[in-house]
């Protein structure tokens, strides 16, 4: 609560400043079209992170190549249909992936527990609800070792608020056949044409995000990767 007199509080700068709060925590790093939708510009080591919408793997996969860097190792759970070639496109090592089928139910919860402490990024689709002991089992044992869960599913199957959820949303405008008109793809004209680019808007909203927050990128741009989106 703010003292009688003193000036209202300044959000802007309180996002400026917020930084400072993670000393001797080392964010993981996100790219620099995405910096806008985290408070802090990067990941905390121990946050939970929902991925939903259109585009949604996409988005966790072009975060991926960044946060890992050269260095960093991932596992994911649950989704053995995952695009490795995509993943790849967007910059991710495969040689620091390891796809894991869905655990038995009975063992879903150590298997992950496990897997938390040898990864620093956990990615996970659960195949039906995860009890609220085993979630804060997981999110308690996330934020000792510093690892970063990812909820493929956005989320849906976890009984508590995560960190922060990305949804995606196409467009309905973009540029298509050198021309600015309507629909999310670009690069295709009327029965011609080859997709090229779709423009994706990307909402941030969570108990750690500050406010919500919202970008518009291309994911895939052009080049396959992640790429701005500049409007006419």
């Amino acid at each position: 609560m703010a003292l009688p007199g003193a000036p209202p509080l300044d959000l802007a700068l309180i996002e400026q400043i917020a930084p400072l709060t993670l000393t001797g925590e080392r964010l993981l790093a996100v790219p620099s079209l995405l910096e806008s939708l985290f408070i802090w510009g990067g990941i905390p080591p121990g946050w939970s992170i929902g991925v939903a919408g259109n585009g949604a793997w996409s988005m966790a996969m072009a975060i991926w190549a960044e946060a890992l860097g050269a260095e960093g190792w991932i596992a994911i759970v649950g989704a053995p249909d995952v695009n490795l070639v995509t993943a790849a496109e967007l910059g991710v090592r495969l040689d620091r992936v390891v796809v894991i089928e869905t655990p038995p139910t009975k063992v879903w919860t150590t298997v992950v527990g496990a897997l938390i402490e040898a990864f620093d990024i956990v990615a996970i689709a659960p195949g039906g609800p995860v009890g609220l002991r085993d979630a804060r089992r997981l999110s308690a044992r996330a934020r000792e070792q510093g690892a970063v869960l990812f909820h493929l599913d956005g989320a849906r199957s976890w009984p508590t608020a995560v960190d922060l959820t990305l949804t995606g949303s196409t467009q309905k405008a973009g540029w298509q056949g050198g021309s600015w008109q309507g629909g999310s793809w670009q690069g295709v004209g009327d029965g011609h044409g080859h997709l090229r680019a779709r423009c994706l808007r990307i909402d941030a909203v969570g108990r750690r995000a500050g406010r919500t927050r919202s970008t518009t990128v291309l994911l895939p741009g052009p080049d396959g990767v992640l790429a701005p989106f500049v409007e006419p």
